[in-house]
């Protein structure tokens, strides 16, 4: 059964600056203003548009946001989203989210000369986020609370990294990958050097530098993708080389266990399945199915023919696999069909939105609402600098947010981290510009 054909999400670009614009209106330091949206689908004539902010006449608490060129609509609920909405492209109200906060490290975000972030994570507890360099570098960072928000946010400068961050150096050149172990308090790193560090994560109250505690080394390529298993001492990790390796650092700092890939094809990608299996994404499209407990390949889909599986995300709970594409293209798949005796390739859906390749996906599950189901999102990290949220289950595909604050730099990585109590998820982003951004959905 030959793969679907993607179903084109339209895509909502805005000024990144628009908080900022609506905020200073809303202070009274202009009088009206104007910012800027374009609306794009595939095949259709993109549609772009000013659009003014003022307030009302009598009511000065009243904020008028009315389009003065192109057929454009943006306006903000009770919920205190904005949202844009375009008819010419049968585009329904769209939100539009800015982020709640930025993090830039003044020594390495230079709009001028940023250096890019390779890789990121958000700790477990979310108190402290580690990004990855070109030159191999690893820096630690404190999470900082939210600030109250007006009922018209100014957007603000974004908060600054003041505390010296804790560094190291563990890899010759760029860090591929980082993720924190489930403490919190240990940092796993990957890097094109071919080599795995494992870093103490604590936060120092002052700039210090940190060494390893273990070195891996076993892969003869870059490392693209890592799984701490159970407590930590289990890991594993892809590699360009077409190689899964299993170590046990409790024993070796060598693999303990290494499976090729189909024809040795390059692996780009992992997500950790349920029942002790691994799937990985290859460089021809196709995604292999790892067996952990009879340390052998299970199983096999054909290539798509839409470029190689860049990304992978898993979620458990509604038996769905995301796979991303270096064309752009994101599919989902229902694992309990992929890979079964049933001669069926388990594809649910498919759908792309511009040319940028997907660099990275995380799940969401969407907060129910009074009377309703919730529901599954999948936030999309691009190439193009155009990050999203897409709408998955229980209707989809279709854009649930656009993800917005960045100037069209390559967004590297998300991660999504649950709210308590269910107050949403916090969205973690980072990328070219060496900025990192959370928001709230």
């Amino acid at each position: 059964m030959p793969p679907l054909d993607p179903i084109n999400l339209p895509i909502v670009t805005i000024d990144p600056t628009f908080p900022a614009v609506i905020g200073d209106v809303h202070a009274g330091i202009v009088p009206s203003e104007k910012f800027w949206v374009s609306c794009y689908k595939t095949a259709q004539p993109s549609v772009h548009a000013k659009i003014q902010a003022e307030l009302d006449d009598k009511d000065r608490n009243l904020m008028h946001l009315k389009a003065i060129e192109g057929e454009v609509g943006i306006q903000r609920g009770s919920d205190g989203v904005f949202r844009v909405a375009c008819p010419p492209l049968g585009m329904q109200p769209t939100p539009v989210l800015p982020p709640m906060q930025e993090y830039l490290d003044p020594e390495r975000s230079n709009p001028q000369h940023p250096q890019r972030i390779t890789a990121f994570d958000i700790s477990p507890d979310s108190t402290r986020f580690a990004t990855g360099f070109l030159d191999g570098s690893v820096f630690l960072y404190p999470v900082s609370p939210f600030a109250p928000v007006s009922i018209y946010p100014a957007h603000g400068p974004p908060s600054q990294i003041t505390t010296p961050p804790t560094a190291a150096r563990p890899h010759l050149s760029t860090t591929t990958n980082l993720q924190f172990f489930r403490s919190s308090r240990a940092l796993l790193s990957a890097g094109a050097d071919f080599s795995l560090s494992i870093l103490p994560a604590d936060l120092s109250p002052s700039s210090t530098r940190i060494t390893p505690t273990h070195t891996l080394r076993g892969h003869t390529r870059p490392i693209t993708a890592t799984v701490i298993l159970g407590a930590g001492h289990e890991i594993l990790s892809t590699s360009l080389d077409g190689t899964l390796k299993f170590w046990n650092t409790s024993i070796s700092s060598t693999p303990v266990l290494s499976i090729p890939s189909f024809a040795s094809q390059p692996i780009l990608s992992a997500a950790l399945g349920t029942d002790q299996m691994l799937w990985c994404g290859l460089q021809d499209g196709s995604i292999q199915l790892f067996d952990l407990r009879r340390e052998r390949p299970a199983f096999r889909c054909a290539p798509s023919g839409a470029g190689g599986v860049a990304a992978l995300a898993h979620d458990a709970g509604h038996h769905l696999l995301a796979a991303g594409s270096t064309a752009g293209v994101v599919r989902m798949f229902d694992t309990r069909v992929l890979g079964a005796d049933t001669g069926g390739t388990g594809e649910v859906t498919s759908f792309v939105r511009g040319r940028g390749g997907i660099e990275s996906l995380a799940f969401v599950q969407r907060a129910q609402g009074e009377g309703e189901a919730g529901g599954l999102d999948v936030v999309v990290a691009t190439a193009d600098g155009l990050p999203y949220v897409a709408a998955v289950l229980p209707d989809g595909p279709g854009v649930s947010a656009e993800l917005v604050g960045g100037d069209c730099d390559a967004v590297r990585c998300v991660r999504a981290r649950s709210v308590e109590e269910g107050s949403g998820w916090d969205v973690w982003s980072a990328g070219d510009d060496a900025v990192v951004r959370r928001w709230r959905i």
